[in-house]
């Protein structure tokens, strides 16, 4: 009785060892939302002169259980007296390995490493740190 019960709780204890309650594993997919660059909140100037401007006002990162993510970058762009909206599309693959993940970009090829535990994920690229959280 007590060896058939031991036996019965093995498969329990193995999923539990194997839960990585801070890693990525599979618990990256979801859509993640751009709160903060550098620890700044949105929008963030990414350049600016005496008439013109970039502000990051957004971005949003979808990653599907396919491997794949699309990602949505959104700007406001002030040139002169004008200021507009700008949106840009980009796409690629992701490969999970620990709380690591590593995307490729469709656009250039590149690719860029981010950290995630549990809903935050941490990306550091082109200079900055970029945090997002999963809705």
């Amino acid at each position: 009785m007590l060896r058939r019960s031991l036996l019965s709780l093995l498969p329990c204890l193995v999923v539990l060892a194997c839960n990585d309650a801070t890693g990525a594993d599979d618990e990256v997919t979801g859509t993640w939302q751009l709160q903060t660059v550098d620890g700044l909140a949105l929008p963030f100037t990414l350049t600016q002169s005496e008439v013109d401007r970039l502000e990051l006002t957004g971005e949003s990162m979808t990653l599907l259980a396919s491997g794949t993510f699309t990602m949505v970058t959104t700007f406001r762009v002030t040139d002169g007296n004008n200021i507009f909206p700008e949106s840009i599309p980009d796409a690629g693959t992701y490969a999970v390995s620990g709380s690591t993940v590593t995307f490729t970009f469709d656009s250039d090829g590149s690719t860029a490493a981010a950290t995630v535990n549990r809903n935050a994920m941490t990306l550091n690229d082109i200079g900055l740190t970029f945090i997002y959280r999963r809705e």
